[in-house]
């Protein structure tokens, strides 16, 4: 399976400038493509009879060019701009990688050509010029390193070679065979240089875990305060705090507001690179140890079936005050799904994620019809009510845990699908989930052991 590690480049003086000047050129070299493709498709606009027109757009009329799909692809980038400086500067392979990354901007930008004509997109635009001095990623392949005593040595052109102050070599990662490694990118990030290592160690996707009972499941419930409250077919439930995840997105936007305080909208500084850099960091952790944590509870359990409650645009739509949009919309609930993806994959755990309309709303304990969004039927009430925050009552008087009441209607919007057997989730595995805190309730050392395929519970 194909991975991807970053790690922070820890580089000399002569180092940093060499990267520097290399990031440079590439990020000339994209500018470089994007008018030679943009200049073409004009040209070729200007030829045509009927490009330039007049139009409606809601109530406005407007005037310019109609929206055609872009001939120009990377074969033709590559064979235009071998003679450029900013090309020669790069190792040749490394500036292919670059024109590649043009090419395939400008597919997207066809793709959703015909998507738009179909009305299913807005009216697409050219991919833009990149800012002016800035920096963009560069690539190696495995073809243009050399792996030598211990280093990756990347290729240099002739052009930057004679220029060249010290040696240019890049240590990998200790835990990375150097025979796994597909290929290296170094980037730029808020005033940093990372080097991305891509690498395959060789494992294959699990279909079928022989382990696994595939007729049981955890499924959970985003939020808040509670990021994720999870109910098992086996009777259990957890909540994973959001508390910490909360107060890291209020201090990030409290440092932005100070350092922007009276400057205009694009202004940026070191001191915001830094800040952005942390806040980052701080979200990708979170991500991998929940992600984590709910893969090592499947693996305890024996579990096969992972289920996730999620809206499609529910967070660009969201219209909860200005205060609960900023407490729920920075929560990287969706970066954790897509990290989940990749982690099932390797212990053969199958995630569904199902939308979850009215999962909140309707009483679990009272099996209340579960409608998806905008097909709810004409008189439908659901049976119980949230009597207070983070308290569900049901029709016969039971008070559960309202996070846990939607955690288990999710897991029951896919049971036929899946085959779910939820005969052992009542009201008590509703009522007390145990609460966790990412930063506090999980030891080192059991994410460590389970990264080695020795799962323990959380001590």
């Amino acid at each position: 399976m194909y991975k991807t590690i970053s790690v922070k480049a820890v580089l000399s003086d002569e180092e940093k400038a060499f990267w520097v000047f290399q990031c440079e050129q590439a990020n000339n070299l994209i500018n470089c493509a994007l008018y030679y493709a943009r200049s073409k498709h004009y040209k070729w606009l200007r030829e045509q009879t009927e490009s330039y027109s007049v139009y409606w757009k809601e109530d406005i009329l407007k005037y310019g060019w109609k929206t055609y799909k872009c001939s120009t692809n990377y074969p033709e980038l590559d064979k235009a701009l071998k003679m450029n400086p900013h090309y020669k500067a790069m190792a040749a392979q490394s500036a292919q990688q670059t024109l590649k990354s043009v090419g395939e901007s400008l597919k997207g930008y066809n793709q959703l050509v015909g998507a738009y004509y179909k009305g299913n997109v807005d009216r697409p635009r050219l991919p833009r010029y990149r800012k002016k001095g800035g920096l963009a990623a560069v690539t190696f392949p495995k073809q243009a390193l050399t792996y030598k005593n211990g280093l990756f040595w990347p290729s240099v052109s002739k052009e930057s070679k004679p220029e060249l102050l010290c040696d240019i070599t890049l240590t990998p990662p200790e835990f990375i065979d150097p025979d796994w490694v597909k290929e290296v990118t170094i980037r730029p990030y808020f005033g940093e240089l990372w080097i991305d290592w891509v690498f395959d160690d060789g494992k294959q996707p699990v279909e079928n875990n022989p382990n696994f009972d595939y007729s049981q499941a955890w499924s959970f419930d985003h939020g808040g305060d509670n990021w994720l409250t999870g109910v098992s077919t086996h009777g259990k439930s957890l909540i994973i705090d959001g508390r910490k995840l909360k107060s890291m997105n209020q201090g990030y936007a409290r440092l932005v507001a100070k350092y922007k305080a009276g400057k205009s909208d694009f202004y940026w500084d070191s001191n915001l690179d830094r800040v952005q850099r942390k806040r980052n960091n701080q979200m990708r952790d979170a991500i991998n140890k929940a992600a984590r944590f709910i893969v090592n509870r499947c693996l305890n359990d024996r579990i096969g079936n992972l289920v996730i409650g999620w809206n499609e645009g529910q967070k660009n739509n969201a219209k909860m005050g200005r205060r609960g949009n900023q407490n729920f919309v920075p929560i990287p609930t969706y970066r954790l799904i897509e990290r989940l993806k990749q982690l099932c994959l390797e212990y053969g755990i199958k995630l569904t994620v199902t939308e979850e309309s009215y999962t909140s709303k309707a009483s679990y304990l009272d099996d209340d019809s579960l409608p998806k969004y905008g097909e709810k039927p004409t008189g439908w009430t659901p049976s119980g009510k949230r009597v207070k925050r983070g308290l569900y009552k049901a029709s016969n008087g039971y008070l559960v845990n309202a996070d846990c009441n939607a955690a288990a209607n999710i897991a029951r919007k896919v049971a036929t699908q899946l085959g779910l057997n939820l005969t052992k989730v009542g009201s008590g595995s509703l009522t007390l989930p145990h609460r966790y805190d990412l930063w506090t309730s999980l030891s080192k050392s059991y994410r460590t052991r389970s990264g080695e395929g020795r799962v323990y519970p959380p001590s």
